[in-house]
């Protein structure tokens, strides 16, 4: 019956309450009133612990007090059901053990395994407000979360099934629908979080409020926009310093500016929460994030060393490695808590000896009285507390908010007084300049003038020497020779030019040699272009040298039993002599060369290429190279001999031979300033095709191309049988109707009227099924459009003609290749080594093919001797690779 009436009196209105206790009997009041009194503690202890939020049209903290506390639990709960049970009054949620948390903070979990925990915040909404939209902050919650309120899901951040970091460092603001929240009555918001660090969860930084929607973001935007502002003030010095550094590359200290000041903005914009507006991955963000905070303070300490001018230390040398490595590891991982490691115990730690060293630096300058140092560590100084403090933050040691985007202001007006106070240090030395400028320029006057007739007698003195070398090499180099058939004209113009006796002469290192020999009854032009290494006086040095063994040579080859030899043994004897003579000087001259041997009753053209540019043909309108690759170098370069390799070429009648020393491709293009160097060899071609062969016209469309910045000599060939009244033997010359097909096949091939070029090759090949000229313009025609079993049909009928030709033996082998015959193909490649062991271009494809055929062995012994003959041959190094990649 007490029960009843105690259980009726406690339904009762307040004010009718006592009326009701009255009615108790009087030896149960001490017992009753220990209960109220202990019912109205617990309603009292509870109240206390639910914030009263007074308005909801501005902006309310939530942060924990005295009064009002958020709470945490390591149960795992359903937010939806525990919502619901507190806001009907059931107290089945008083059996979860909550514990007091205050926000921002993380909150230390006692054991690993725990990944999971709950954080309720209850608070008493207001009865009534004006805002449209509410909207709760609730900091940078580590790591991911899901926000109930009432029961309701307002909003998530990340996959609570991923195992990678998703947000830990995002602000979270989410939006409340205005009917969600218990007008004038208690409402419950509860925080469902997983945890990413081991220990570590809760809201880590930041602050916790609940208001206006459009004032919540409007603070969270105003603050970062700030930033970003600050960001850009310092993107733009950064950049004026590197500007700085590429005007005057010696500054290196501007370099490590610009470098530190444009990576620390980027640092901060990945603090800044507009980055997730760009929405990259948070993995490669937070990459971004150590990866520069690695390398920021070394380059900080090597812009005070640089500025200060102190040279690099063992321990500066072994820390900037050590960072490096650091640095190579952050870009290999992709695991936030290795970072978050090494950043805290290894990297962070190295910072106080990079630090000791700038202090180092610093103190320094300052004894001896450097005011820049003092200015400098001020700001470094400021830099540095913001710099520790963000890190107590980064740590969870202390809550506070990042301050080094704006501490670093203070070092950047440290930098802009030190810049003003050169300026003004700068204008004091111009004013005491322009103080005693016109003694000085008195002074450096007549100084000037001494210097000026000095010089001018060395001049004399110059001159006159040059003017004596050049009387020595003009009767030298001279065009001797007399035959009507092969005629040879010569063009020269010397770099160097000299005035003696007013009077102007050349003088250089280029040097043109014509004559003639008799060789077995055979007529021969001999002829030579060269280009000795130097300049001026060194390079005529050379051609003199040149000029005197050559023209010895000549005369000697008049003696009778000079004459019963090959023009191959002639030319190679005449290389020999010379190369013997040049490497006797050690390295302090060489020489390139044109040497050659034009039988004059059948045009056949024998040379000698020493690292001169290529020899170019002109037939019909057209110029082309007849050389394709390098085999010899300079002569009296030790060695050389062993690479002898002595070439032919069968000139039609009419054609045209024209050889040029470099400085025919050495032109000066665009503004001289920029000093750009022709480095397109075609363009030759182009000069002798708009010239149409004539010396003085190509020289002439060579300077409207480019100005010349070297000597310049031209060798002109041309072959004309029949001139001098008699006719060449009936096996020595192409019938007329063979001779015309071939001619214009060819001119409609290189002009691209590829069908009427083909038939006329085609009818000359009826007319002469053993003519060399034509079956290789087609064996590389259909080489070059990828018909492989055409092409090699015409090498083979080639190589029956010439069984040891290593030129029709290397296309046979590309062919096979080609057609996927590897085995034929290595077999016939190998002919064409033992023809000729030094054709680098069959080098090159053995390698190829025994690549392709996984003889790893071999394939590495042909490279490797094509690398030995051309170092920098592309084709070479590309098989090399390829093969080094393989193993």
């Amino acid at each position: 019956m007490f029960l009843k009436k105690l259980f009726f009196s406690l339904s009762k209105p307040r004010e009718t309450l006592v009326v009701s206790f009255l009615e108790v009997p009087g030896n149960l009041y001490f017992y009753l009133l220990s209960i109220l009194l202990s019912f109205f503690a617990t309603i009292s202890l509870s109240s206390e612990s639910i914030q009263t939020i007074p308005s909801l049209d501005g902006i309310v903290s939530l942060d924990s007090s005295k009064e009002h506390k958020w709470e945490i639990t390591l149960e795992s709960i359903d937010p939806v059901s525990f919502s619901h049970s507190y806001l009907e009054g059931k107290k089945d949620f008083d059996k979860i053990p909550f514990l007091p948390y205050t926000p921002p903070g993380v909150y230390k979990l006692p054991n690993e395994s725990l990944q999971n925990v709950t954080i309720v915040k209850k608070f008493i909404a207001p009865k009534e407000w004006k805002a449209a939209a509410i909207a709760v902050r609730l900091g940078m919650i580590t790591d991911k979360d899901k926000a109930y309120l009432n029961g309701v899901l307002i909003g998530e951040t990340g996959d609570m099934n991923s195992v990678l970091p998703q947000a830990y460092d995002k602000i979270r603001i989410y939006s409340i629908p205005n009917e969600l929240i218990r007008k004038g009555k208690p409402n419950i918001l509860v925080i469902r979080v997983k945890k990413f660090f081991r220990y570590e969860v809760g809201i880590e930084q930041d602050r916790t409020a609940i208001g206006d929607a459009s004032l919540v973001q409007k603070e969270l935007l105003r603050a970062e926009y700030i930033k970003i502002f600050l960001l850009m003030i310092y993107l733009t010095v950064g950049g004026y310093f590197l500007f700085l550094y590429v005007r005057r590359r010696t500054d290196k200290e501007n370099l490590y500016y610009g470098l530190f000041t444009l990576l620390l903005v980027v640092y901060q914009f990945c603090r800044n929460q507009v980055k997730y507006d760009l929405r990259i991955e948070f993995i490669y963000m937070k990459k971004a994030e150590y990866i520069i905070l690695t390398i920021l303070v070394p380059i900080f300490a090597n812009f005070i060393r640089a500025y200060f001018k102190f040279s690099r230390n063992i321990l500066l040398n072994v820390l900037d490695v050590s960072y490096v490595f650091f640095t190579l590891f952050y870009f290999v991982s992709n695991n936030v808590i290795h970072y978050n490691l090494l950043n805290k115990h290894v990297v962070q730690y190295g910072w106080i000896l990079y630090v000791g060293m700038v202090l180092y630096y610093l103190i320094q300058r300052m004894i001896q009285k450097d005011r820049d140092a003092l200015f400098i560590l001020g700001g470094v100084l400021i830099t540095v507390f913001a710099v520790v403090l963000d890190t107590l933050g980064a740590r969870n040691i202390i809550v506070f908010p990042r301050i080094l985007g704006y501490a670093f202001l203070f070092f950047i007006l440290s930098i802009a007084t030190i810049l003003a106070n050169k300026f003004v240090r700068l204008n004091e030395e111009v004013e005491e300049l322009n103080e005693s400028l016109e003694k000085k320029v008195e002074q450096r006057t007549e100084e000037l003038k001494l210097s000026l007739e000095q010089v001018n007698r060395l001049k004399v003195q110059q001159d006159a020497d040059y003017f004596l070398t050049s009387l020595l090499i003009n009767p030298l180099s001279s065009n001797r020779n007399t035959s009507d058939i092969i005629k040879t004209e010569f063009y020269t113009k010397q770099k160097k030019s000299f005035e003696f006796k007013n009077k102007t002469y050349e003088i250089g290192g280029d040097i043109l040699i014509s004559g003639n020999v008799e060789l077995r009854g055979k007529k021969y032009v001999v002829f030579v272009n060269g280009d000795a290494m130097g300049k001026s006086i060194q390079g005529a040095g050379g051609a003199l040298v040149m000029g005197t063994v050559f023209n010895t040579i000549l005369t000697r080859s008049g003696i009778p039993t000079q004459k019963d030899k090959k023009p191959e043994k002639w030319l190679e004897e005449a290389f020999l002599e010379l190369q013997k003579i040049f490497e006797s000087f050690d390295g302090s001259m060489y020489i390139s060369i044109v040497l050659g041997l034009v039988e004059e009753d059948t045009g056949l053209l024998y040379y000698i290429n020493a690292e001169h540019p290529w020899t170019v043909l002109y037939r019909d309108g057209v110029a082309s190279y007849i050389e394709e690759e390098l085999t010899l170098r300079k002569i009296g370069i030790p060695e050389n001999e062993q690479h002898l390799v002595i070439k032919n070429f069968q000139m039609l009648p009419g054609d045209t031979i024209v050889i040029g020393s470099d400085g025919r491709d050495d032109l000066l293009i665009g503004n001289e300033e920029d000093r750009i160097i022709n480095e397109d060899q075609n363009q030759f071609l182009k000069r002798v095709e708009e010239g149409y062969g004539d010396l003085r016209e190509v020289y002439d469309r060579i300077l409207k191309f480019g100005g010349l910045v070297d000597d310049l000599t031209l060798l002109k060939i041309t072959y004309h049988p029949g001139k001098n009244g008699t006719s060449a033997p009936a096996d020595s010359f192409r019938s007329r109707s063979y001779e015309d097909a071939l001619k214009r096949g060819t001119s409609f091939l290189q002009n691209n009227r590829v069908r009427e070029g083909l038939d006329l090759l085609e009818q000359a090949l009826e007319l002469n099924p053993k003519g060399e000229t034509v079956l290789k313009i087609l064996g590389r025609y259909y080489l070059k459009v990828k018909d492989y079993a055409k092409s090699v049909g015409y090498w083979e009928t080639l190589l029956s003609e010439n069984p040891e030709s290593a030129e029709c033996l290397y296309h046979i082998s590309l062919c096979y290749k080609m057609l996927k015959f590897y085995q034929k193909a290595a077999e016939t490649g190998e002919k064409a080594y033992s023809a000729d062991p030094l054709y680098i271009r069959n080098l090159i494809n053995l390698a190829d093919i025994y690549k392709i055929m996984n003889i790893q062995d071999r394939a590495i012994t042909y490279v490797k001797k094509a690398l030995v003959l051309d170092p920098r041959n592309a084709k070479a190094i590309q098989v090399k690779n390829s093969l080094e990649t393989e193993i």
